[in-house]
């Protein structure tokens, strides 16, 4: 599988990765694909996609947290007709070893909680991430704003980690959650939901 960056002016691979984005998330956690167009143009975004006989079936966003040692990486999607094929745990290898080259610390995913149902799909995804090593960040109530629409959605954030690293500093992760949500949804202190987010965030947040 070749995974590799592309921008706007690669017209027909952008449109077959948001082709596959549109249809993998629900309208209120996707951003407007003019969004993704705005972020991509200014740097605040990255669209790394994978390739299957010069056809997109893998897509994913990454975005750089400024000031930070952390790499989220978003949307991480394959076409249907590819799922199942091992694509998206040899993006995320690949994804691991470049950022050990840079200047990135810590990979930074955001999935659907687990916890709240019995949503079979939700723990295969938890159990997905860390069978590649990922750590959840316990304790901490991740509230996406609604993107479209109005209905919000609870997420887990997890980082990759050494064997003996078990917690963050609560104080790095409220930073953080502050930085994603005016960068990523143009919220900032004092929002409603921003505030119930770092409410939930406990001085040491334990990795699991």
């Amino acid at each position: 599988m070749n995974f590799r960056e592309i921008t706007l002016e690669s017209l027909v691979e952008f449109q077959e990765a948001m082709g596959i984005y549109v249809v993998s998330f629900p309208e209120n956690e996707r951003r407007p694909v003019a969004a993704i167009k705005e972020m991509l143009k200014c740097g605040g975004s990255r669209l790394i996609v994978g390739e299957k006989e010069v056809r997109v079936v893998f897509m994913a966003l990454l975005y750089p947290l400024a000031g930070t040692s952390f790499l989220l990486a978003d949307y991480l999607a394959t076409a249907e007709c590819c799922r199942g094929n091992g694509i998206g745990k040899a993006f995320l290898r690949h994804l691991l070893d470049e950022i050990a080259r840079k200047e990135f610390r810590f990979l930074l995913i955001q999935i659907e909680n687990p916890h709240l149902d019995d949503d079979e799909m939700k723990k295969k995804r938890l159990r997905f991430y860390k069978g590649l090593g990922m750590k959840e960040m316990m304790g901490v109530r991740y509230i996406l704003p609604p993107l479209q629409g109005t209905k919000t959605t609870e997420l887990v954030l997890m980082v990759n980690s050494r064997e003996d690293e078990d917690c963050l500093d609560g104080k790095m992760v409220r930073d953080l959650v502050i930085l994603m949500f005016g960068m990523l949804y143009d919220r900032h202190e004092g929002d409603e939901l921003l505030m119930s987010t770092l409410r939930s965030i406990p001085d040491l947040v334990r990795l699991d």
